[in-house]
């Protein structure tokens, strides 16, 4: 019977008639599993029909079945091998079609970006961990998870239903754990290369993505397939012929010198398309021989990672890549592509008490790498205050006005959730003039002319809106301060410094409202360096409890200042076109002296002012202001409690 089927099989391949052929196929194989020449009519009827994957495993399996080798099985294979690599059969073209368009239009600042890689869900207190992510909390979001899921299919399977179950797109890359072929498997999977595309074949049953795709406005998930090269142990870049990296993966190729080649090709389709706006990219194995692994083990290097990866991602213009397999929490920019990796581990990686977590690639607004608790909820002192401030020209301001403005200002201080304070440009013992011609000769030239300034320390956006719009300020505060401030403006910024007046000698905040240059990012590398010159001044020896600063974007959260504006009912121009911030909290005016004219301050205003936007505009694209500091908050936001339901019986 099994023969019969496979002549007409034959018969029917020779007319093209590859549904028929296929279909003889499968009652030939149904007949007789392991008749070698009925798998070979089966897998020539699947590749002529455009069905490689499932063509690759007939005749991976002819070939298992005959020891000796099967000509036309191995022909056939390669055969496969080729057209997997276009990526061009039906259910590629299905996956791409049915997973790449679903979010090109979604709104940018609807979704979160997470990562995490070596899962090892068939670790029982792995698998308990990743039941523990919040059910809730990550439902507009997206998971990156970059390898080393588990070893065996199923538990694949059941860690993906669960990690789909929690977040709305999740994207997925193979590791070497994937790629062996355990002892339960070898029935099933003739070798790794069939058994990497069952787990496609689940993912696209799951609704998981192993293919690129938006997942909002302007920003793109790229996944790559990689595998490891000797070549990237710089010292020997050859293979060892006494090591046995993964002796359960089963290669139709040499497993040293073609098995990264291969992988690699896989990607080449993808990488020829045209990404709009922001691209990260992930795979399992490291990209760079500068990121970190254990080096301690003999030839470590050569079973770690390929610069093929580095390659292709930046063919893509990727600006995060996210990788696994190091089992060594990363994130840092090397030459000037941030890259990431959020392990899982086992639980020997960790210390007793380590809290693992996930890693927040975009927050809806920015790219970042920061850590995040399964929970839902940033660590502690992430969230921080919101600072809102607003300079006021009001040369002419009367005593018996300023009495107005500071009863109307204890009424706002009685509002939740803010801090508020209005006084005169300068410090609390010094006026504006005194602080030019005694401390910064500067200030009178960059200060916009403003003479009085509003400081309010919200908790959160929402207290802020409230304050914003209370009977208090609305009828009050503002309608005096708008009678004698011809001009005002207002910046809002992350706290980014922690503010205390009491036992200071005369405390000052220094504001650096600056309008740089559309090309700087915060993935740029310019972004990077600015970052990097503030951190100095953070770690200059001596300075702990006088002087600290901050640079942030103007806006808070997933607001840009613009966006900000308008939650908070305010006028768009309100922010004079501002985008960063540059805030210095120092114990006295002294102190800011003392940083002005140092070396290292030097730096930073050197490449600060190289980022300043040319263009005309009606404000300048620096002002700075000396503001007297008389409250004292925290820059981390109070955390809030979550609400629990209560269940009615």
């Amino acid at each position: 019977r099994a023969v019969l089927f496979a002549n007409r099989a034959a018969a029917a391949l020779r007319l093209r008639a590859f549904d028929a052929a296929a279909d003889d196929g499968r009652e030939a194989v149904s007949a007789q599993p392991a008749l070698a020449a009925a798998r070979c009519q089966l897998g020539a009827a699947l590749l002529g029909a455009g069905m490689h994957q499932e063509g690759y495993v007939e005749f991976a399996k002819a070939l298992q079945l005959e020891q000796d080798g099967h000509a036309r099985a191995r022909k056939g294979r390669n055969a496969c091998l080729q057209e997997m690599l276009l990526w061009k059969s039906a259910s590629a073209n299905a996956r791409f079609q049915s997973r790449f368009f679903i979010d090109l239009r979604r709104p940018r600042n609807t979704t979160r970006v997470f990562a995490l890689s070596d899962i090892h869900f068939d670790h029982r207190e792995n698998e308990d961990w990743v039941h523990t992510i919040d059910d809730s909390a990550f439902q507009e979001d997206v998971l990156i998870v970059a390898g080393n899921v588990a070893d065996s299919k199923v538990a694949v399977g059941r860690c993906l239903t669960t990690l789909k179950q929690k977040f709305r797109r999740v994207f997925y890359t193979v590791g070497n754990h994937e790629m062996s072929v355990t002892h339960a498997e070898h029935a099933r999977y003739p070798d790794s290369i069939a058994k990497l595309h069952a787990i496609i074949a689940e993912c696209d049953e799951l609704g998981v993505d192993i293919f690129p795709a938006p997942v909002c406005e302007g920003l793109t998930i790229l996944p790559l397939f990689s595998w490891y090269s000797a070549e990237f142990d710089e010292n020997d870049p050859f293979p060892d012929p006494n090591a046995s990296y993964d002796k359960h993966c089963k290669w139709p190729m040499d497993a040293d010198l073609q098995a990264w080649k291969y992988m690699a090709k896989l990607n080449e389709m993808f990488l020829s398309k045209p990404y709009y706006g922001t691209v990260i990219s992930f795979s399992h194995f490291l990209p760079r021989r500068d990121l970190p692994f254990d080096r301690s083990k003999k030839n470590s290097a050569k079973s770690v990672g390929c610069e093929m990866i580095d390659e292709q991602a930046r063919a893509a213009g990727s600006k995060i890549h996210v990788y696994g397999h190091s089992r060594t929490k990363h994130g840092q920019v090397h030459a000037g592509v941030r890259y990431a990796n959020m392990p899982l581990g086992f639980e020997t990686d960790w210390p007793k008490d380590h809290e693992r977590r996930l890693m927040q690639l975009f927050d809806g607004k920015n790219l970042c790498t920061q850590e995040w608790g399964a929970d839902g909820e940033p660590p502690l002192g992430y969230t921080k205050r919101v600072l809102h401030t607003t300079f006021f020209v009001m040369p002419g301001l009367r005593e018996a006005d300023r009495r107005k403005l500071q009863a109307a200002l204890g009424k706002l201080s009685t509002l939740s959730g803010v801090q508020v304070t209005f006084g005169a440009i300068g410090s609390t013992k010094r006026t504006k003039q005194e602080f030019t011609n005694e401390i910064w000769p500067e200030l009178e030239a960059v200060s916009c002319e403003a003479t009085h300034s509003l400081v309010v320390v919200a908790e959160d956006v929402a207290a802020l809106k409230a304050m914003l719009k209370s009977e208090a300020y609305k009828r009050e505060f503002a309608v005096v301060a708008a009678t004698f401030a011809p001009r005002s403006f207002s910046v809002d910024v992350p706290l980014g410094v922690d503010l205390k007046h009491e036992r200071k000698p005369d405390p000052t905040l220094m504001l650096f409202c600056l309008r740089l240059g559309p090309m700087l990012t915060e993935d740029s590398e310019d972004h990077a360096r600015l970052v990097k010159a503030a951190e100095a001044i953070n770690k200059l020896p001596g300075i702990e409890g006088k002087i600290a600063v901050a640079f942030h974007p103007s806006g808070f959260g997933r607001f840009s200042q613009r966006e900000l504006n308008l939650e908070l009912g305010l006028e768009e121009a309100v922010s004079a076109g501002f985008t960063h911030v540059f805030a210095v909290a120092v114990d006295s005016p002294e102190s800011w002296k003392m940083l002005s004219q140092s070396k290292t301050y030097g730096k930073w205003k050197a490449a600060i002012e190289a980022q300043l936007s040319k263009l005309r505009a009606a404000m300048p694209s620096l002002a700075a202001f000396a503001l007297p500091l008389e409250l004292t908050a925290s820059a981390a936001a109070p955390r809030k409690e979550k609400k629990k339901e209560v269940l009615r019986r």
